[in-house]
C-alpha cells in the first residue's frame, strides 16, 4: 500500500488530513482516467458500471447526442460525488495487467510448415498477448489518489478501492495473516483478510467484516482451545477456557501466571459479546457499525497472531 505525499506544513510531525471526497483539482484527471480506462477495455463495460452505480446516461428529453459516446458520458456525466463509486465499480471489471513475458517468435523459414512445437510456442505467445488486451494499468490512478491525499487507495489486487490503513498497522495485519497460514489454524488467514477487506472497503460491509473477524479467531484458536469439538465456536471456546486455564500458558506471565491467559480470554469475550447482529430477538437487531468492524478486525488480528505464533498455548 502506497503512502500519500505529505504537504510541507505537516512535515514537522503533525498528521496531515486525508480527503474523503473528490477535490476540485482531482476531478478532471480522475474523469480522464475513467474515460481512457473504459476505451482501453472496449466492449460495453460502461453499461455495467452505469447499472452498478445507478447512473442514467441518456438525455432527459429522450434526444440522443451523437457527438458524445457512452464511455464519455460515463466519465463526464457522472456526478462528482459518485466518481469514487464509479472508479471502484470499474476497477472490478477491468482486467489486471499480468507480469507475463511474451517469448520471442521463432523464426520460420518461408515456405516451410512449422513443427508442432513451434506452433505451440506461437500460439502461447499470441495467447499471452491476447490476455493483455483491455488490461488497464492502475499506476496513474494510484498516483492521482496519492497526490490528492485521498483517503482511498487501490486495493492490492487492483480490483477495488479501499480506505488507507496506517503502514505500521498494515504490516501488523499482514504478519498476523501470514502466521496463520498453517494447516492447524484452518482458514484463519483467509477470514482475517476478508474481515479487513470488508471493513476498509469504499462501501464497508461491517456486518460481514465483524463475522469474518470472529471466524478468523475461531479458526486460529480451535486447535489450542477446543480441538475435540468439530463445531467449536468462539462461544464454546470461551466456555472451555476456564476448565483448561491451568493447562494454558502465555508468553508474558505478569504478576500472576494466569494473568496473560485471562487477558486473552477477555479479548475474545469482548469480540464475541460485541457482535450485535448475531441473533434475532424481539427488539430490532442492531447491525455493527463501520467503526466497530474495524476494531473487531484489528482485535482479531492480535488474537490470531497470539494463537498462530504459539504466544498462548497448552503447556
Amino acid at each position: 500500500m502506497t503512502t500519500p505525499w505529505t504537504p510541507l506544513p505537516y512535515r514537522d510531525g503533525a498528521a496531515a488530513p486525508l480527503r474523503e471526497d473528490v477535490p476540485a483539482a482531482m476531478e478532471t484527471p480522475l474523469r480522464e482516467w475513467i474515460h481512457s480506462a473504459v476505451l482501453r477495455h472496449g466492449g460495453e463495460v460502461w453499461r455495467r458500471v452505469a447499472i452498478r452505480c445507478d447512473l442514467v446516461l441518456d438525455t432527459e428529453d429522450g434526444f440522443d447526442e451523437p457527438d458524445v459516446d457512452y464511455p464519455e458520458r460515463l466519465a463526464y456525466w457522472a456526478p462528482t460525488e459518485q466518481l469514487l463509486e464509479v472508479t471502484d465499480a470499474l476497477l472490478d471489471l477491468l482486467p489486471v495487467p499480468a507480469p507475463t513475458v511474451v517469448p520471442a517468435r521463432p523464426v520460420v523459414p518461408t515456405g516451410n510448415v512449422p513443427k508442432p512445437g513451434v506452433l505451440i510456442s506461437l500460439m502461447a505467445g499470441m495467447s499471452m498477448v491476447a490476455s493483455q488486451q483491455g488490461a488497464v494499468s492502475r499506476r496513474p490512478l494510484q498516483q492521482l489518489l496519492d497526490d490528492a491525499r485521498s483517503r482511498y487507495t487501490v486495493r492490492g489486487d487492483g480490483r477495488a478501492l479501499v480506505a488507507r490503513i496506517d503502514p505500521a498497522v498494515a504490516r501488523t495485519l499482514r504478519a498476523a495473516a501470514q502466521s496463520a497460514e498453517r494447516p492447524e489454524r484452518g482458514s484463519a488467514s483467509e477470514h482475517l483478510h476478508e474481515a479487513v477487506t470488508r471493513a476498509y472497503a469504499l462501501t464497508p460491509d461491517p456486518v460481514t467484516a465483524y463475522s469474518e473477524a470472529i471466524k478468523a479467531v475461531e479458526s486460529a484458536a480451535h486447535a489450542t482451545l477446543d480441538p475435540k469439538r468439530d463445531r467449536a465456536t468462539l462461544g464454546t471456546m470461551l466456555g472451555e477456557m476456564p476448565k483448561i486455564a491451568h493447562k494454558l500458558v502465555f508468553d508474558i506471565e505478569g504478576a500472576d501466571p494466569q494473568e496473560g491467559v485471562e487477558m486473552v480470554r477477555r479479548m475474545m469475550k469482548m469480540l464475541w459479546d460485541g457482535q450485535t447482529s448475531r441473533h434475532g430477538k424481539q427488539r430490532p437487531t442492531r447491525k455493527e457499525t463501520p467503526a466497530e468492524a474495524k476494531v473487531a478486525a484489528h482485535l482479531a488480528a492480535v488474537l490470531v497472531q497470539y494463537f498462530s505464533s504459539g504466544a498462548i498455548r497448552r503447556a
